[in-house]
């Protein structure tokens, strides 16, 4: 017999990674549209629409455009936000999606912390946490792994103009 801890981790997978910069300009990155745009979604992908409403209830929606010209509508609901160090939203799936047809994907949760590194920089865990273990095995399938690596390899090169003191640019990041 299985427990509820093997239950939710057979229907969920973690990615952590650790960016060279303030945990609060991590944070805005991850939820400032302006830079989301920039850095969401696999290489070569554009954001024609990006928009973020970052409060419990608050909803966000991201197109997400290939480099062959499909566009894939997502977007959910943010459940918790906790200032530079906690985001939990739902990723819901679209009716619209290229997916919707051949392999649609299911609900899941995702959940974003933030934390201090040792070494001066940010530790973000992002997991991701389907409806069922089936439906994570999908997601697995469909590349949603290496997906999301190359949008944080893409977060990452951002995150280095960004950085106070950097030498690679002059990109300020906005009061908002």
């Amino acid at each position: 017999m299985s427990s509820p801890t093997d239950e939710l981790s057979a229907r969920e997978f973690t990615m952590i990674r650790v960016f060279d910069a303030p945990r609060e300009l991590v944070f805005k990155v991850w939820t400032n549209p302006k830079y989301v745009a920039l850095w969401w979604g696999i290489d070569g992908a554009t954001n024609v629409r990006c928009e973020l409403d970052v409060r419990p209830g608050g909803a966000w929606r991201i197109d997400m455009r290939t480099a062959g010209g499909v566009v894939f509508p997502n977007g959910g609901v943010f459940i918790e936000v906790v200032t530079n160090r906690k985001l939990v939203y739902s990723d819901l799936p679209d009716p619209a999606s290229p997916l919707a047809a051949v392999a649609p994907p299911g609900a899941r949760v995702n959940i974003v912390l933030f934390e201090d590194d040792k070494a001066g920089g940010t530790r973000v865990s992002l997991t991701v946490r389907a409806d069922s273990a089936a439906a994570c095995e999908q997601l697995l399938k469909q590349g949603m792994r290496e997906g999301i690596g190359q949008a944080l390899n893409c977060l990452e090169r951002l995150l280095t103009e960004l950085r106070p003191g950097s030498d690679r640019g002059s990109v300020k990041v906005d009061a908002r």
